[in-house]
């Protein structure tokens, strides 16, 4: 089963949450790039198995906890060998965790048979992660609470989308609390973030400009800080045809929306050539996933 990534569009955090986690009004679209599922039947236990060595397949792997949950919550007694394929660069931006875990959970649904209703995938995506849900949906989607209350919007973007990853991860803790931080330096500002209506309608009719008008990322100006190269491959970017550009969830990976296919892969190369090897680029568009 494909487990596409994501970007996030716009990521607006409005506030710290009794429960510990952050308020967040976000807009995120499912991406035609990812990585692939497979699933065995098997009689008892539960394994998972990657061909990427720098991710750990034991219990601290979101994908395989997914797996635990579902089982014991359904009273299910037989077993499965989930084999990963890993494409998307680890701690990225790009919803691969919880991406893998949304799969599982669908793909563990049929493998076992399961008569479960989709509520019952949603309450236990809810539990672990806040980005699982939206990837159970499989389409664009405005999120908010912690990202768990899922709403799917329209959206007719064509435009290419131009991954870069500098070869290095951020920490969403470390991100989320670089932003709390910077808080109280912003008091005193005036600027505010574009409404996330004038985005839901440039997608709906897509209106590249308008779309790239509105792109906005409350983690991205605490990492750019830390990380300035982030900013030097945007310019790159945008240097070479890219409409906008963002960085995507709480990095490091960094987007820019062409108009022109040829225009995005002339930038990847452009990006390689002036900040080196350890560049990971790909170019990709928009597309909405069905499980069914």
């Amino acid at each position: 089963m494909f487990s596409p990534a994501k970007i996030n569009l716009y990521l607006r955090i409005l506030g710290k949450r009794p429960d510990g986690y952050h308020e967040l009004e976000t807009l995120m679209l499912p991406l035609g790039f990812g990585d692939e599922i497979t699933f065995r039947l098997h009689e008892d236990s539960l394994t998972l198995e990657c061909d990427n060595p720098g991710l750990p397949t034991d219990d601290s792997n979101l994908a395989l906890r997914a797996a635990r949950r579902m089982a014991e919550r359904c009273g299910v007694k037989r077993g499965a060998t989930i084999g990963l394929t890993k494409r998307t660069p680890l701690a990225a931006g790009l919803g691969g965790g919880s991406s893998n875990a949304a799969t599982v959970l669908l793909g563990l649904k049929q493998l076992w048979g399961l008569p479960v209703d989709d509520s019952i995938l949603h309450e236990l995506a809810a539990g672990m992660g806040s980005d699982i849900n939206f990837f159970m949906a499989g389409r664009a989607a405005l999120c908010r609470g912690r990202g768990e209350r899922i709403e799917a919007i329209p959206c007719k973007l064509s435009a290419c989308v131009l991954l870069v990853n500098p070869g290095f991860g951020i920490s969403t803790k470390w991100a989320y609390e670089s932003w709390a931080k910077a808080v109280p330096l912003r008091a005193g500002l005036t600027a505010h973030p574009p409404e996330v209506s004038l985005l839901l309608r440039a997608l709906a009719e897509d209106d590249l400009a308008g779309v790239s008008r509105c792109l906005f990322n409350s983690l991205e100006a605490p990492s750019i800080r830390k990380f300035p190269v982030l900013e030097l491959i945007k310019n790159t970017m945008r240097e070479n045809g890219a409409s906008g550009t963002l960085m995507s969830g709480s990095g490091a990976t960094v987007f820019g929306l062409f108009a022109d296919p040829k225009a995005a892969e002339i930038s990847a190369l452009r990006v390689r050539a002036q900040f080196g090897p350890s560049m990971w680029t790909k170019v990709t568009r928009f597309a909405s996933v069905s499980h069914r």
